[in-house]
């Protein structure tokens, strides 16, 4: 028999939303959640590892299963906060932005959002994150074999050979990354790869930061300062672009913008409050902690 695929939910419903927003606004029901959860993403994305992706995965995990569309209005609740903080974190770390990471990785991002739209509407919850979490272990696995041989080489010399030959690999630590910049070649692939499929996570589970940070600090090995900011504004201008196709697919909507504008300025305390925390730290423990969290992110996105 041949196989089609028919959309799993329509989410352009005007009653799903005024009931996602009365339990979003209900102090008996998500708000506290909600303003918590905005706080530890302020201060994620203002530097402290970990806390972002964590916040977002949380989002998703909260999401009220007693309304239609549920997840969609949840995801997409984040988008005009994550403008929010994306735009103060960028003015923040204004200083030692990237450019040159943030112009390959826009135009094909776009392109995956386009795509994620589409399959946002044939895909399941469940099937979305096994696919997005899937594909993010594979792609962090393929940048630090290299740095995990390294590991262990260092540990049993002689079951590994020489030692010299694997420090010629991809390093993970930034003291190392430095003196080991990937080719042009090499960082466009890798821009195409993370743009398509980071564009398409965004749509489908808001999960392109984990992806994204990889790319950053394993293949551009941008110390942490350069990471945050560069992150943030490259998520500025995503963010800006999700907003009209959030409202155009209907899990967007005016009644939202109220909820979201103040959860937002409690984000943005959070970014303030962050910066102090990430330079406390040396770079290559930043790296570390947030690789690691990448790690859980992926398999918490393919185990519940």
């Amino acid at each position: 028999p041949q196989l089609t695929l028919q959309p799993t939910m329509s989410f352009n419903n005007e009653e799903s939303m005024a009931n996602f927003v009365q339990q979003a606004t209900d102090l008996q029901g998500q708000l506290m959640v909600l303003v918590f959860l905005s706080a530890i993403m302020g201060l994620g994305k203002g530097g402290v590892p970990g806390f972002a992706t964590v916040a977002t995965a949380l989002v998703v995990a909260t999401a009220p299963q007693d309304v239609q569309g549920g997840l969609g209005y949840s995801v997409a609740l984040m988008v005009p906060i994550l403008t929010m903080i994306d735009i103060y974190a960028a003015w923040l770390h204004r200083k030692c932005l990237d450019w040159s990471s943030i112009w390959q990785l826009l135009p094909l991002s776009f392109v995956g959002m386009f795509l994620g739209q589409k399959l946002d509407q044939y895909l399941s919850d469940r099937s979305a994150r096994i696919i997005v979490g899937s594909i993010l272990l594979s792609i962090l696995l393929l940048r630090i074999k290299d740095a995990v041989l390294s590991l262990l080489v260092s540990l049993f010399p002689s079951g590994f050979g020489k030692k010299e030959k694997v420090e010629e690999s991809l390093p993970l630590t930034h003291e190392t990354a430095t003196e080991s910049k990937p080719s042009q070649a090499s960082t466009l692939v890798w821009a195409c790869i993370v743009g398509l499929i980071g564009g398409a996570a965004t749509m489908l589970t808001n999960s392109m930061g984990p992806i994204l940070n990889v790319y950053l600090l394993s293949v551009r090995k941008l110390p942490p300062e350069s990471y945050i900011g560069t992150r943030a504004m490259f998520f500025c201008f995503l963010n800006v672009g999700k907003l009209p196709m959030r409202f155009v697919a209907g899990t967007l909507g005016w009644p939202m913008i109220p909820l979201a504008f103040g959860l937002g300025l409690v984000a943005v305390i959070g970014v303030y409050c962050a910066k102090p925390i990430m330079l406390s730290m040396s770079p290559d423990t930043f790296t570390k902690l947030e690789l690691l969290v990448v790690v859980l992110c992926g398999f918490k996105l393919l185990l519940f």
